[in-house]
């Protein structure tokens, strides 16, 4: 059973990468890159986008600071950079982005036909007048004294 569309992530191509592992913490629990990413207060959809963007080198040496920067999690630069490496395969190439992204279908959309501002104006008094007039019909006459009583 899929996911219906408000649940479905928007770039599943990065889920790979999102959810891998950048190594154990202090207890022993796994650290995903989308939960390291988030500690860092970046959004992790958003990040690992722009580093799908960049060249593999580019785009390790930027994670490889990341997960030096990383609170409680410390790993020298090096190390860091060993990690960065192993998991920028992950990402999707800009040729695979484009290839997976599924194209939107623009429908086209009925237009109700306007009418010109001066015509609305009009158009806003007649009904006014209209609706004054019914009022005063409805409740016994004319307040202008014309309809005689």
């Amino acid at each position: 059973m899929s996911l219906r569309r408000p649940f479905r992530p928007l770039r599943p191509d990065l889920d790979e990468f999102l959810f891998a592992t950048v190594g154990e913490e202090i207890d022993g629990m796994p650290l995903s890159v989308i939960s390291a990413l988030t500690r860092l207060g970046l959004d992790p959809r958003e990040e690992a986008g722009r580093l799908s963007s960049l060249s593999a080198s580019e785009a390790g040496e930027q994670l490889a600071r990341l997960i030096a920067e990383l609170p409680g999690f410390f790993r020298p630069l090096g190390e860091a950079r060993e990690i960065a490496n192993g998991l920028v395969g992950l990402l999707p190439t800009l040729e695979e982005t484009r290839a997976s992204a599924p194209q939107v279908q623009i429908r086209a959309r009925h237009r109700i036909p306007m009418l010109p501002k001066s015509s609305q104006l009009w158009v806003v008094c007649f009904v006014l007048g209209a609706a004054v007039l019914v009022s005063a019909l409805a409740h016994g006459g004319l307040p202008f004294g014309i309809g005689g009583h």
